[in-house]
């Protein structure tokens, strides 16, 4: 029996809109979940997939949902997202709800067996309106560039440290506006924090546009894109020491 890894990230993690591509004709949105750049990474390297990505994720929910997990998870691979970002839990509907720039709806989700966190119903959530707004004041405050990236940080540090305390090993990636967000800001990540890449270029966005895979016009790449990455990633996995080979 394969080792099981757990993925963690955003729309991008969760392969949103994948099946949008003009080259795969069905209306099937677990498509892209079971054929995501960490997914596909995953494969390679050996592990059973559980995809816990959500579509609007933020760095909040990643570590939340690593909280919540009850199964051990050899590996866990972390897609981190934008630092403005946020979530918070409705009453009503007993579910997590994100907060982001752009979301045009706040949907309910029903349980899938490919997208572990749920997969999106066309149906929007009790007093929506009243909860977006909350969401706009929230991301006001809490979304800036410094409290949004100190936010990023703490939990990249805390998951990575209870993973390593859990005895389950982290490959952390960035899907987009990773350590180097703007301005040329750089560091020095500590030695418990592994990371196969850094650089803007090698965020999954950037690298997705530098090489000019064609996406949906949400700015979702298809599987293609969501291949090569993956492929690349491998590929420096294998070049470097990383705690896969410990």
């Amino acid at each position: 029996m394969m080792p099981n890894a757990l993925i963690l990230g955003c729309s991008h993690a969760a392969g949103a809109l994948m099946h949008e591509d003009p080259e795969y004709d069905n209306d099937d949105a677990e498509y892209g979940a079971a054929n995501s750049y960490p997914v596909l990474l995953a494969n390679m390297l050996g592990y059973t997939p559980h995809n816990h990505a959500v579509s609007g994720g933020s760095n909040d929910a990643m570590f939340r949902i690593y909280t919540e997990q009850e199964q051990h998870y050899e590996l866990i691979i972390a897609c981190w997202t934008g630092r403005d970002r946020g979530e918070y839990f409705h009453p009503t509907h007993k579910q997590w709800i994100t907060i982001n720039y752009g979301q045009g709806d706040s949907l309910l989700r029903e349980p899938n067996d490919i997208l572990l966190q749920g997969k999106e119903v066309p149906r929007v959530i009790e007093d929506k309106e009243m909860y977006e707004e909350y969401g706009k004041r929230w991301l006001a405050i809490e979304g800036n560039e410094q409290r949004g990236s100190n936010n990023r940080m703490k939990n990249i540090l805390a998951l990575n440290l209870l993973a390593q305390d859990r005895g389950s090993k982290v490959i952390n990636l960035d899907s987009f506006q990773g350590q180097h967000e703007r301005r040329g800001h750089s560091f020095s990540w500590p030695k418990e924090v592994y990371r196969p890449l850094n650089g803007p270029i090698n965020e999954f966005v950037n690298f997705c546009r530098k090489k000019n895979f064609p996406s949906e016009p949400r700015g979702h790449f298809f599987r293609p894109a969501h291949l090569a990455y993956a492929q690349y990633i491998k590929q420096k996995l294998d070049h470097t020491r990383s705690p896969l080979n410990d």
